[in-house]
């Protein structure tokens, strides 16, 4: 017992010493600890934030809930919007004019034909042919970029218009 007071006497002040340093660094871990407990309070609060007195595992369940009704949401845009596709390409996009003469004693270019395609190439094509003593309209039913009735070269034009534009 006597050589342990020695050896505690002698060496007291090297026993301070490593105690001091042992006691900075768990006060050093413990403040770097501390500042990773409050940040990760701060991110608790932020996703807890106006959801009440919630706690984690409820916000989550809300959370995959939410998600659960977005993904119904979505199916349902789907298929609102594979009907809307539908109908537009049913829809007039294509269209084709060209003014003429429809006889040479005429100059003022007052016949003229009109052409409405939907995306499937189907649709009208509607004639006006103006002459002096009276003026005729008529139509005819193109169906899959071809009218299925003859055409005259200014028709023709028309419809190569609506077929090449975008």
């Amino acid at each position: 017992m006597e050589t342990f007071k020695t050896i505690v006497q002698t060496g007291s002040f090297f026993l301070f010493i490593l105690l001091a340093f042992f006691m900075f660094v768990a006060f050093s871990n413990i403040f770097k600890l501390n500042k990773k407990i409050n940040r990760l309070k701060k991110r608790y609060d932020n996703i807890l934030k106006g959801k009440g007195e919630l706690n984690l595992e409820e916000v989550l369940v809300a959370h995959s809930e939410d998600i659960d009704k977005i993904k119904a949401e979505m199916g349902n845009i789907i298929s609102v919007q594979e009907v809307i596709k539908s109908d537009v390409s049913r829809s007039i996009q294509k269209v084709g004019f060209h003014k003429y003469d429809a006889f040479p004693e005429l100059r003022n270019r007052l016949s003229y034909t009109l052409v409405l395609l939907d995306s499937y190439n189907n649709g009208v094509m509607i004639t006006s042919i103006y002459g002096r003593e009276s003026s005729v309209s008529f139509s005819k039913e193109i169906e899959k970029g071809k009218a299925k009735a003859n055409i005259s070269d200014d028709e023709k034009i028309a419809l190569d218009k609506a077929l090449n534009t975008y």
